[in-house]
């Protein structure tokens, strides 16, 4: 066992208004099998390149060991017999480690990679998104491997997966980090609790706030208006005239004006110890999406219908009714054509030679909003992709600050976004959109936890149409009405 000590650890990008991490401290058991978790733009990548000695930073970073990091970037020089083991232990085919890579899935990649990765021994595994290619089987099968091993970080956004695998949770937050001896739905759990509570708190402390600043505003017209019947003493009147009135205007307007004063500092004090209290939540914001309605109840029908591409048949047999405000999972192994499916339902196919056969009805004048899992058609800022794509400009940047972006980042050429937030343009572009069927496949790829659970929300309270793929079991079991299985 090591203990990796981190010790007033601070870091931030070159340019960037705020540090990334600041004064942070906190011990790590290399034998934990650690959940490193939190929003887009936390820091957790970060994190895992400061433990590889990639960035210089302040503070102290003492006792970990020799890493190796997922992705790899060249497969390692493992024993064979080592790394057919490892595949062995997630079901995974042992022959693809002799298969050129280009030729492997993406579900494959993952696997051979893993295996290399734990037949290097020696050598602390950092492990970063390994779910993003693999279906729902390839994840049980890699969460029941790795919930094996002992001692690795790993950062993933599927909350089932992580659950399955994990024992300790570090989430990075908004002011810190918090380190749990527990799975990441009972740090979330518990996390729900404690805002629960802190949110009412700080209903309760901006309401005493704001009767602090509404009695400063009486004290200081009470004030205000001592001052002008002193002033009005003075004036060529009869009372004015009075030498003893005009005493006792003067020192009736000193006493209030100090009394104000006083009154002044300590309600100041007052509101900045309470606002000391209150507490730097996670914002909160939340989306809406609402689609057309297409007259046709049933806009689409499809009797065994037969996917096809360049001629090939990827899927037979296939038998699916959609009607007005489903929410449908497609589901199936890596392969069996899932994706083709949605790009043929979403016109989107003509271009990679798909094609179908079969009794299949469309309604005519249907209109589709896609999000697909390339996000390589993003091309220029946030704002000229609007415009290309139609949307209302000001609606689609409203909604991408709603989902963790900056005004800054809005003039940004979208290259220089992550792959997390690209997927969130390209699911914000969609809820700009008025669409009769909403065609999602993979969407929350490399999107956190947080944002998942609103878009999770959104959905669920819509009455859309939609027709998805995606391998997070929770976000699939809380949305999906039917489920059709290739």
């Amino acid at each position: 066992m090591a203990l990796i000590n981190i010790n007033d650890l601070s870091f931030g990008y070159d340019g960037s208004e705020e540090d990334v991490f600041s004064h942070l401290t906190l011990g790590i058991d290399t034998t934990w099998r650690l959940a490193l978790a939190g929003r887009n733009g936390r820091g957790k990548t970060t994190f895992l390149k400061i433990l590889k000695g990639e960035l210089s930073y302040s503070g102290t970073v003492t006792g970990v060991p020799e890493t190796i990091c997922f992705p790899l970037d060249d497969l390692t020089d493992a024993e064979d017999w080592k790394i057919r083991k490892e595949l062995n232990l997630m079901d995974a085919d042992p022959d693809i480690m002799w298969r050129p890579i280009e030729t492997l899935s993406g579900g494959e990649r993952t696997k051979l990679m893993l295996a290399h990765l734990f037949a290097s021994e020696g050598k602390y595994p950092l492990i970063d998104e390994p779910t993003n290619h693999l279906d729902r089987q390839g994840r049980e099968s890699v969460a029941k491997y790795l919930a094996q091993k002992d001692g690795f970080i790993m950062i993933s956004h599927d909350r089932s997966f992580l659950d399955r695998c994990t024992d300790h949770t570090l989430v990075i937050t908004k002011t810190g980090a918090e380190l749990t001896a527990s799975t990441f739905s009972v740090w979330w759990d518990n996390n729900e609790k404690l805002l629960s509570g802190q949110k009412v708190r700080n209903e309760q402390l901006k309401k005493e706030i704001s009767g602090i600043e509404d009695a400063v505003k009486k004290n200081a017209r009470w004030a205000s208006k001592a001052e002008a019947n002193k002033n009005r003493s003075k004036a060529p009147s009869k009372v004015a005239q009075n030498h003893w009135m005009r005493s006792y205007e003067a020192e009736k307007s000193r006493k209030l004006q100090s009394l104000a004063s006083n009154l002044q500092r300590r309600n100041e004090r007052k509101i900045e110890e309470k606002s000391s209290l209150l507490t730097n939540l996670e914002k909160e914001e939340k989306l809406k999406i609402t689609g057309s309605t297409h007259p046709n109840k049933t806009p689409i029908e499809l009797n065994d219908v037969t996917i096809k591409r360049d001629g090939l048949p990827i899927r037979s047999g296939i038998n699916l009714q959609v009607r007005q405000g489903l929410k449908i999972s497609v589901n199936g192994n890596n392969g069996c054509g899932k994706s083709t499916l949605l790009k043929y339902l979403a016109g989107k196919g003509e271009d990679e030679g798909i094609t179908a056969e079969g009794k299949i009805y469309t309604a005519p004048g249907i209109r589709f909003s896609y999000v697909g899992q390339d996000t390589s058609s993003l091309k220029g800022t946030i704002y000229e992709i609007a415009g290309r794509r139609g949307v209302d400009k000001t609606q689609l940047s409203t909604i991408l600050i709603k989902m963790g972006f900056t005004k800054q980042m809005l003039d940004r050429d979208v290259d220089g976004l992550s792959l997390g937030q690209k997927k969130i343009v390209m699911i914000a572009l969609s809820l700009c959109e008025q669409a009769d069927i909403y065609i999602w496949d993979e969407p929350l790829n490399y999107i956190d936890v947080y944002i998942r659970k609103e878009i999770e929300r959104l959905i669920g309270d819509s009455d859309i149409t939609m027709i998805f793929v995606e391998h997070d079991q929770a976000f699939t079991d809380n949305i999906a009405d039917e489920i059709l299985y290739l």
